[in-house]
């Protein structure tokens, strides 16, 4: 496949350059699958290989959606059922009377927050673009987005995220991340079983994602833009070595190379965990002008938000993760494609490499 080669041409001189420590990079459809690796896991470290772990990051929602998607269809949820009986500090919410209001200045929400709220990403919480006394609770609450799990229990999370007024009444604006947390809280009480279970259950043996999870053993350590090259992040402690106080469905998973293009695959045509109206529905836009608005910086003009997925304007639905990961399927072919840097993407480099992702889909 030439627009394989020539991404991995584009790799190699990234990695050459002294921008990249390594890379992973892959494509399937239902002929086959292509995978290419180059560099090593870290600077001076073990070669990079097919099954070398890397932290998805933000690459973590979209699995997340899978796994309630399968809740639903076995009727552990509805979709657009109130989701207070599980989550009761969510039972009440209060709503600012503009994002950067004082905490005070409140109304109450207009209708309540449901299931599909929350994996369409308009609950009315998540990332403040807006200054003010919110985003000030939610940073020294450490309830805002982040990289990696939240650091204490979910029930913790809960009441702290639960003690704050909302930013938008439920189902008007579209705010990243924090829903993806709260989803894996509703999940785990909803059927009493935690999070990693119902992973390793529902979606990963299934799919055979035998080296997905919270914790690692082969992980390229997650790096970032330095002078004079890419150094490491700093993790808190325990993060991939032992499981998480919270595992969380909006970050925090690691994953291969073929575990993703396995999962990626399920979303168009390949082996699947959900029906194809289930798949039907996740890769369907649900965005209003409104939420556009307010998606602007992370949804790419022209694109839209389905079921915890980005949909482009050719069809293709996916998402990419902060520390440098990216994987897309497009159904109307069955190609999934996935690409790992484990560099930041605020390096140009990863920017680099994921601008060239796009041609596996040409």
């Amino acid at each position: 496949m030439r627009a394989l080669e020539d991404l991995t041409r584009t790799l190699d001189r990234l990695l050459g350059a002294g921008d990249l420590a390594g890379w992973a990079v892959g494509v399937a459809d239902p002929d086959g699958a292509s995978v290419r690796v180059g560099g090593a896991r870290s600077p001076g470290g073990a070669p990079m290989t097919p099954d070398t772990q890397v932290a998805l990051s933000s690459c973590t929602k979209p699995i997340g959606g899978v796994l309630a998607l399968r809740m639903v269809e076995l009727g552990a949820l509805a979709l657009d059922e109130p989701v207070a009986p599980w989550l009761p500090e969510l039972a009440e919410p209060r709503v600012l009377v503009g994002p950067e209001a004082d905490l005070t200045a409140t109304v109450p929400a207009e209708r309540p927050i449901t299931l599909r709220h929350l994996l369409t990403m308009t609950p009315g919480f998540g990332w403040m673009i807006e200054p003010g006394p919110l985003a000030d609770a939610l940073a020294r609450e450490q309830v805002a987005p982040g990289p990696f799990c939240p650091p204490m229990s979910p029930d913790d999370f809960m009441r702290r995220l639960g003690s704050l007024p909302l930013a938008d009444q439920p189902g008007t604006a579209w705010r990243y991340h924090t829903s993806s947390d709260v989803l894996g809280v509703l999940l785990a009480r909803a059927t009493g079983t935690s999070v990693p279970e119902l992973l390793t259950e529902h979606v990963l043996q299934p799919l055979g994602m035998t080296q997905t999870g919270y914790t690692a053993t082969r992980l390229a350590p997650p790096l970032a833009p330095e002078e004079g090259g890419p150094g490491p992040v700093e993790l808190p402690a325990g993060t991939f070595v032992a499981p998480p106080p919270f595992a969380s469905l909006a970050t925090g998973l690691v994953s291969t190379l073929p575990d993703q293009l396995a999962f990626l695959r399920s979303l168009v045509g390949g082996p699947a965990v959900l029906s194809p109206a289930s798949l039907v529905a996740l890769r369907t836009g649900t965005l209003t002008d409104e939420q556009r608005r307010t998606a602007a910086g992370f949804i790419e003009p022209g694109c839209d938000w389905g079921l915890t997925v980005e949909v482009r304007p050719g069809g293709q639905v996916g998402w990419a993760g902060g520390l440098g990961t990216i994987g897309y399927a497009d159904p109307a072919t069955g190609r999934a494609a996935f690409l790992a840097t484990a560099v930041t993407v605020d390096s140009p480099a990863t920017i680099t490499a994921f601008d060239s992702f796009w041609g596996l889909f040409d």
